[in-house]
């Protein structure tokens, strides 16, 4: 197993936060964070950028953890909180290629 420095975790939290301040603003923000076949609960990313483009600005805060980081990959655990009223979290998988750490699949779920 490859080691994993701090400069991973910095790259990582970069790209994740990209989404967060993204979804409280447009789409244009989020897209960079993502793979060009990235995918949202098994459908593809352009749904995301759809609906927080629709739903328009917002302030939510989230809290993102690095839940595991083995050689190119990377999963993150963001909470986030009054995304337009709504609680949710999500679990995002991510790989490091030659540009850099993407997300390529993030899966959600509301809370009550």
């Amino acid at each position: 197993m490859q080691k994993i420095g701090l400069k991973d975790y910095e790259e990582i939290i970069k790209v994740v936060s990209l989404y967060t301040e993204g979804g409280n603003k447009s789409s244009a923000i989020m897209k960079p964070a993502f793979h060009k076949n990235a995918t949202i609960n098994g459908e593809p990313i352009q749904t995301l950028f759809d609906v927080v483009d629709e739903k328009g600005e917002t302030n939510s805060r989230a809290r993102l953890d690095v839940l595991d980081v083995i050689n190119d990959i990377a999963v993150v655990r963001i909470t986030m909180e009054g995304w337009h009223g709504q609680d949710f979290v999500d679990l995002h998988l991510l790989h490091k290629g030659a540009d850099g750490w993407k997300i390529v699949a993030k899966v959600f779920t509301g809370l009550e």
